[in-house]
């Protein structure tokens, strides 16, 4: 009988698997410009841990623009169409050791691999497409669900739950911000924070994350701290 997967392992996308290298930012400034008319905003706004609707809700405020549905639901789709046109113009990277590492753990029966991004659910496609690694993940919550970061990853533990029909033996959420850290904590999940983005290990640790890596190279001391063996 094969064993029922019980270790979560949440991911973050930006600066912890891979790199747009701008692309996602000159997305958001297109679908900005394509259904507001605007391209003003974006200069003092950072993504880094952000939530794509926080983004926009952000800008949108600065600016005394209100936000129906129509215009929000219309702005998603620009914007995951200009990412597909940005990300072919731009060289993202994907960060040493992921291939490994998520083949590493999705070969594993006893683990679940799922998403907490602040993507809309679109965007975190295109971008984990780009590389292949999509198909790793069966589970996510995303960046158009809610503004905050760890609402997400609530709906990420309860969309998880309903998979396992139960609660994992252990939750891990991988990020490299401040805020996947609290998203973590949110949810009862130990944080493993990696210094592959904007933050060193030392703003990291100052955080409170659990673990923190200099990057996703060493799978086998990953899996130790998941006590995989």
């Amino acid at each position: 009988m094969n064993p029922q997967p019980e270790t979560l392992v949440l991911f973050d996308i930006d600066g912890t698997l891979v790199n747009m290298c701008g692309a996602g930012r000159e997305a958001f400034a297109r679908a900005l410009k394509s259904v507001f008319g605007t391209d003003e905003g974006l200069e003092n706004i950072s993504f880094s841990g952000a939530t794509d609707l926080i983004v926009l809700e952000s800008i949108l405020k600065q600016q005394g623009v209100k936000l129906t549905r129509d215009k929000e639901e219309q702005f998603w789709r620009e914007l995951a169409s200009h990412l597909e046109q940005t990300a072919q113009e731009k060289e993202p990277i994907i960060y040493p050791g992921v291939r490994e590492l998520l083949h590493t753990l999705g070969a594993r029966e006893d683990v679940i691999l799922g998403l907490v991004t602040g993507n809309i659910e679109e965007c975190a496609r295109i971008k984990l497409e780009r590389f292949g690694l999509h198909n790793h993940f069966v589970l996510g919550a995303f960046g158009h669900e809610h503004a905050d970061r760890a609402e997400i990853a609530i709906l990420a533990r309860q969309r998880a739950l309903l998979k396992l029909n139960g609660e994992p033996r252990a939750s891990y959420l991988i990020g490299d911000t401040p805020s996947d850290i609290h998203a973590a904590r949110a949810i009862g999940a130990k944080s493993i924070a990696v210094a592959t983005g904007t933050y060193s290990e030392p703003d990291l640790l100052a955080a409170g994350a659990d673990y923190v890596l200099t990057d996703l190279t060493d799978t086998g001391r990953i899996c130790g701290i998941m006590g995989l063996h």
